[in-house]
């Protein structure tokens, strides 16, 4: 009997992406594999020829009801955002707790995301089972600044970040164990703290799905394999159309794309004429995607603005001179192996740190965050990567990554480690 295989995929399609393209590669290898992850994914993960299992929701609703858009809209200050994501597990976690006990059981190995892990730790330990954390980007405290999410000093080593790391994760813990509590209750087993979270993280055997040319390993986690980007599973399909326009738009301006991807907005008007509006004072012509926002609607009719919606991203942006983007893992992948200029939006969480890191890989203009933007500041930052002094500089650093990234197996890597483990 081939060994079972769960990969638990919490979050929206740039979450669940990656976790498809190592489930196809572990069928191929042999195992028995399924996904859970929000039932409207059901169809995405069914055409890859995966099992699916899903959580009693639909993640898209979710963002897009009102505490949805609160959260992801963006946040002057942490404190903030800590606050919304804690409404947002208040309303919506019961699905997540359900679907987690319901449907782990008969697996022989789990593999989650940070978000699960700490219930994914209770429940592998009752059951017997293998567990294997997957990460999309470097949440794990380390020394090494460009190796973590929470490094103060990001372009150097220090224990300082090192300390601050593990102070962001006990900060956390309240917020990650909200669906660990509960399955422990269920269990019978006793309360834990952030300590026992951390102890437990460091024993369980994790990938970290970016490559080692953006994300360094870090020195101090031996338990850690930096694989290598596993590139998203994608059913959608380029059109020759899009292709024939955009070439043509080229011809008259640079084309650049922009894009929030699943950050909602409490005022999608507003968000749509800001990209309109900094498209058109940087003299640009715009592909822009209406993304869980709908922001497509309120674009119609405008000059030199190509409305899109999903489609394979490592194809659209090869056809564009920059990409404007709200700094999510998969995102900024894609825009690292298409080789052209970023400008990066975060709007919360990882999405800060990606902005940074681009920058410091020189592929990317100075970042910004979504709280406060305005079209001019946008406008400023998307000349400086299409027509500034420093956008040669910028374009001849994004080719030289997409070079470094294009032998690249990230996800064949995964899959290797995963059967050493087993």
């Amino acid at each position: 009997m081939s060994p079972r295989v769960l990969l638990i995929a919490w979050g929206s399609r740039g979450d669940v992406a990656p976790f498809v393209t190592l489930g196809v590669g572990l069928k191929e290898a042999g195992y028995d594999v399924s996904v859970l992850a929000s039932r409207d994914f059901g169809e995405f993960v069914a055409s890859a020829g995966l099992g699916f299992k899903a959580f009693d929701a639909d993640v898209r609703a979710l963002a897009d009801s009102p505490t949805g858009r609160a959260w992801l809209g963006g946040h002057p200050t942490i404190v903030g955002e800590g606050l919304a994501l804690k409404r947002v597990l208040d309303e919506f976690g019961s699905p997540l707790i359900e679907g987690l006990w319901e449907h782990t059981s008969h697996a022989d190995l789990l593999i989650s995301g940070v978000l699960t892990a700490d219930a994914c730790f209770s429940l592998a330990a009752a059951r017997g089972q293998h567990h294997v954390i997957g990460l999309l980007a470097p949440i794990w405290p380390s020394s090494n600044g460009p190796s973590s999410v929470a490094a103060p000093l990001s372009g150097r080593r220090s224990a300082i970040n090192s300390m601050a790391g593990y102070a962001a994760l006990r900060g956390a813990y309240p917020l990650i164990s909200v669906p660990g509590a509960e399955i422990r209750k269920r269990l019978g087993h006793d309360r834990t703290s952030a300590g026992w979270f951390i102890k437990e993280m460091k024993a369980t055997p994790t990938l970290l799905a970016v490559s080692p040319h953006v994300v360094p390993p870090p020195p101090d986690h031996r338990q850690m394999k930096v694989s290598g980007y596993w590139t998203p599973w994608s059913t959608s399909s380029a059109t020759e159309g899009l292709r024939d326009e955009l070439a043509a738009a080229r011809k008259h301006h640079p084309v650049v794309y922009l894009g929030f991807g699943s950050m909602t907005s409490v005022d999608p008007t507003a968000t749509a004429e800001l990209l309109a509006g900094a498209a058109r004072r940087s003299g640009v012509h715009a592909v822009i995607h209406s993304g869980w926002a709908g922001l497509g609607e309120h674009l119609i009719g405008i000059d030199n603005v190509t409305v899109v919606d999903d489609l394979p991203h490592d194809w659209l942006f090869a056809q564009c001179d920059a990409v404007v983007h709200h700094g999510g893992a998969g995102t900024t992948a894609s825009a690292l192996r298409a080789g052209v200029p970023q400008v990066v939006v975060g709007h919360m969480g990882d999405q800060f740190y990606w902005a940074e890191r681009v920058h410091q890989l020189g592929v990317a203009a100075t970042p910004l965050k979504r709280s406060g933007l305005s079209a001019a500041r946008l406008a400023d930052q998307i000349t400086a990567v299409t027509a500034g002094p420093e956008a040669e500089t910028h374009a001849a650093d994004a080719t030289r990554v997409a070079a470094m990234l294009a032998h690249e197996d990230g996800g064949g890597a995964a899959v290797k480690a995963i059967q050493g483990l087993l």
